[in-house]
């Protein structure tokens, strides 16, 4: 099987008690057959396990071995290696094509979204350095962004009617419902978010450049998602990082969510 990975896939690390928003609190920690396993020889660890998966603690359901500094306590006693498969992998993500897989970094991690966002490199897989899904196309433009996005899948609803299908979707953040809500209240026009998008040309540029790397050259889910994003931006007021943060959470981290969003746009 041939393995690739985006350029700056290796740059990746974890910003550990440096993160707003950790990893270990608030997501179900299912743990692999072949840790399980390895943990039946830790009771320490045993203990805090029921039915597969570590028992979260707490009104903001904080893994059990997440400690009060935001450090993981397997890895200060155990070191790395103790870690199941899921604590170790996230936020890398990985898609198959025939004999091909292709690795990538969910956005749902607030230090991949601060890279994604800032790279300054051309979009390229290693180690071969060839490039897929049209994300060339997207390197290679050289008019406004919002211009591209329209061309690569026009526009077939305004901000309202956007939001007002997000708001069926399910919910996994109440704050991510609010955001929503006010931005269906009072909509963002058209020429207000390209303005925006354009303003945050190489943001919005890499952006779009994830999304279709991420879901193999899917255009209206790309187009779509961008435009939602920008549009809850200008609305919130909040960090452009912040929204992809939450949007990747809220959709790409619910197969139901991006399921349903393919459904309603084309390819």
């Amino acid at each position: 099987m041939t393995t690739l990975r985006p350029h700056y896939y290796d740059l990746f690390k974890c910003i550990a008690d440096r993160c707003a928003h950790s990893c270990c609190k608030g997501w179900e920690i299912d743990i692999d057959e072949d840790s399980m396993g390895r943990y039946e020889q830790y009771p320490d660890i045993r203990c805090h396990i029921k039915d597969s998966g570590f028992v979260l603690q707490g009104e903001d359901e904080r893994c059990p071995f997440l400690n009060k500094t935001g450090l993981c306590d397997l890895i200060l006693k155990y070191g790395e290696d103790i870690l199941c498969d899921i604590c170790t992998d996230h936020p890398r993500f990985r898609n198959y094509i025939g004999d091909t897989e292709y690795l990538g970094i969910g956005m749902c991690c607030e230090a991949a979204c601060d890279l994604i966002l800032n790279d300054t490199a051309p979009f390229a897989l290693l180690p071969s350095g060839e490039v897929l899904f049209g994300i060339d196309k997207v390197d290679a433009y050289k008019g406004n962004i919002s211009e591209y996005i329209k061309q690569l899948y026009p526009e077939d609803c305004g901000c309202k009617d956007r939001t007002a299908f997000y708001l069926t979707l399910e919910c996994l953040d109440p704050k991510w419902d609010e955001l929503l809500k006010s931005l269906s209240d009072d909509p963002v026009t058209q020429d207000t978010r390209n303005a925006y998008i354009d303003s945050n040309s190489r943001a919005f540029r890499n952006l779009l450049k994830y999304f279709l790397y991420r879901h193999m050259g899917h255009r209206g889910f790309a187009a779509e998602s961008v435009r939602l994003i920008a549009e809850s931006a200008v609305r919130s007021g909040h960090d452009l990082s912040d929204i992809c943060r939450m949007y990747s959470a809220e959709i790409e981290y619910s197969d139901e969510n991006a399921i349903l969003i393919k459904q309603r746009v084309s390819t």
